[in-house]
């Protein structure tokens, strides 16, 4: 039986994956928190609502300039497949911020 070093499981656990996938139905998919990760890198500050349906997250929320955007998240992958930005302020962003 191989003995795995303490130092060496640490340095794998600290390496950068680009995302860990969670069983979930049998088929792999990126967490909640991964797609809102993801949602808050393309500037996306507060969710309004998630949901996981047909193999994306659709995730609607606020800028921080209060604009809403909608942002579907390819529930396997990680890759944006829709990115929708508001033009205008919403009135819900700008409630739910203040």
């Amino acid at each position: 039986m191989k003995h795995i070093s303490a130092a060496l499981i640490a340095a794998a656990l600290a390496a950068p994956v680009p995302f860990a996938l969670a069983q979930s139905g049998g088929a792999e998919t990126i967490s909640r928190e991964q797609a809102i990760d993801i949602a808050s890198q393309k500037g996306m500050v507060h969710v309004l609502e998630i949901e996981l349906d047909d193999g994306e997250w659709e995730i609607e929320g606020c800028t921080a300039d209060g604009r809403e955007v909608e942002i579907d998240v390819h529930s396997r992958t990680g890759e944006i497949l829709k990115y929708d930005l508001d033009r205008d302020t919403d009135d819900d962003c700008l409630r739910v911020m203040r």
